[in-house]
């Protein structure tokens, strides 16, 4: 069981404010400082301090976050060993991309012995890496960029990012310039989702953005997406999977611009996961 005093340190990294911190926890604001000054003391390193009137957690915070975040993942495994049958039950998470275009085939495989069940709960990046940190999930398969450093991770497989239109648009099946490109209308996804950021990274390194473009609508919902392309002058950016998986869009590339996407497998403890995956692909 851990530490009620672990709790109170991954409390307060979230909120990043001792009130509301005593407030989540029903504690009085002394008894959430005694518990941080009693980590640091273990640990001998400080964990917060304030710059000026804001408070900051020092990089020996992050790290120790990630070390108690694994070893919440942990003990929850524990809990559920313990549980008196022969099956398996995974809780998973999965970018929109993968989970609605990329993973059927292994969820229908997986589901295919009776003694397996499974929760997958399909959001974007930001969404399923809290959710890890929590030990909501047992591990995510992510699409595009993530700090790597707060992670760990493995590769699952590499995709190409690419430029996604209607049939009868002009650059159906074209490799078009960057000027060409910024004259269209783009639809992308919400913030805190991978493929944007995916995006973002790409042309704000050659010195542009999404405001470049004529037009840029934001929708959290790549159905709609594509719906949208298919029937409308508007293009949009994402992995090869998703034009595929309708013949009314095609696909169009970037003359100056190529980019390769990694979908990875991301968790908090790697032993335990690594077995959770097993379980998941076999």
């Amino acid at each position: 069981m851990l530490d009620h005093r672990i709790y109170t340190f991954l409390t307060l990294y979230d909120e990043m404010n001792y009130r509301r911190t005593a407030e989540k926890l029903n504690m009085t604001q002394p008894g959430v400082t005694q518990h941080i000054h009693y980590l640091e003391n273990h640990y001998g390193t400080k964990l917060f301090v304030y710059n000026g009137r804001t408070l900051t957690k020092t990089k020996d915070a992050d790290l120790l976050k990630r070390h108690f975040d694994s070893m919440r993942a942990e003990e929850l495994a524990l809990l559920q060993s313990f549980a008196p049958n022969d099956s398996v039950h995974l809780k998973i998470g999965a970018t929109k991309t993968i989970g609605e275009f990329v993973i059927g085939e292994h969820i229908k495989h997986f589901l295919s012995c009776p003694n397996n069940s499974l929760e997958l709960t399909v959001d974007n990046t930001e969404t399923l890496l809290h959710m890890l940190e929590m030990a909501q999930i047992d591990f995510a398969i992510i699409e595009g960029v993530f700090d790597k450093s707060k992670y760990g991770y493995h590769l699952y497989k590499e995709e190409e990012f690419v430029g996604i239109c209607a049939k009868t648009h002009p650059f159906a099946g074209r490799t078009v310039s960057t000027e060409e490109v910024f004259h269209e209308s783009i639809l992308v996804r919400e913030q805190g989702s991978g493929t944007r950021k995916l995006l973002e990274q790409a042309i704000n390194d050659r010195g542009f953005s999404l405001r470049s473009f004529r037009r840029c609508s934001c929708i959290s919902n790549f159905s709609v997406i594509c719906d949208l392309v298919a029937s409308t002058d508007a293009i949009t950016f994402a992995y090869t999977p998703i034009a595929e998986s309708r013949k009314d869009l095609a696909c169009f590339t970037l003359r100056d611009i190529r980019i390769k996407g990694e979908f990875n497998y991301v968790y908090c403890n790697e032993h335990i996961a690594r077995e959770k995956i097993a379980q998941f692909l076999i």
